[in-house]
């Protein structure tokens, strides 16, 4: 059943160009999840659905899922593609700005997964910091941001803050009294940080 879901889905992005887990990325993003076997999720960027889907299969019994999107119409496409799953009912999703309303989650998270817009990472992990479970794992996605994560001297205007706080991201878990951070290049790049709490 998941599989025709899947193509479905992964059909519906590729016609809107809507930005959804790469292959590359799956079995990376899988194996991760299936090492920690996460009781609450909480996922901001939802877009149609795909990653919360592909989380849910690696729940702990009793797990549950909580996912952020800020597009009505991405997130209309998420509840429906969750209404026909096996998952509905252990998948919450809210329609809003991720960084605030995470900040009104009471949590307490053993995964989260950063998938919104890249400018919010490092402000979303601040205001979620005193809600993770110790030993939480905090995965983000599309870290190298086009490769312009790379770019030395004047970063191009448009893309110049959402630049400058992903560096400030990879500063916050690259500090190791709190994290342990592995960086992946799959896709577009990923990291995987442990809160040492």
């Amino acid at each position: 059943m998941m599989d025709g879901l899947f193509r479905e889905m992964k059909a519906c992005a590729e016609a809107q160009r809507l930005p959804i887990l790469r292959d590359s990325e799956l079995p990376l993003f899988e194996g991760i999840l299936a090492s920690c076997r996460p009781k609450q999720i909480l996922e901001i960027g939802t877009c149609i659905g795909y990653s919360a889907l592909h989380m849910a299969p690696f729940l702990t019994d009793g797990g549950t899922i909580t996912t952020i999107e800020l597009d009505q119409e991405r997130y209309e496409a998420a509840c429906g593609f969750f209404a026909r799953s096996p998952y509905k009912e252990v998948i919450t999703a809210l329609c809003g700005d991720g960084t605030e309303l995470a900040a009104t989650l009471p949590g307490p998270w053993d995964f989260v997964f950063l998938d919104g817009p890249k400018g919010q990472y490092v402000r979303q992990i601040r205001s979620l910091l005193p809600k993770l479970e110790k030993g939480a794992l905090i995965v983000a996605d599309n870290i190298r941001y086009h490769d312009m994560f790379y770019l030395k001297g004047t970063l191009p205007h448009k893309h110049r803050t959402a630049v400058t706080r992903l560096r400030e991201f990879m500063d916050l878990v690259e500090d190791r009294e709190h994290f342990e951070t592995v960086f992946f290049e799959n896709g577009d790049g990923m990291t995987v940080s442990q809160w040492k709490g």
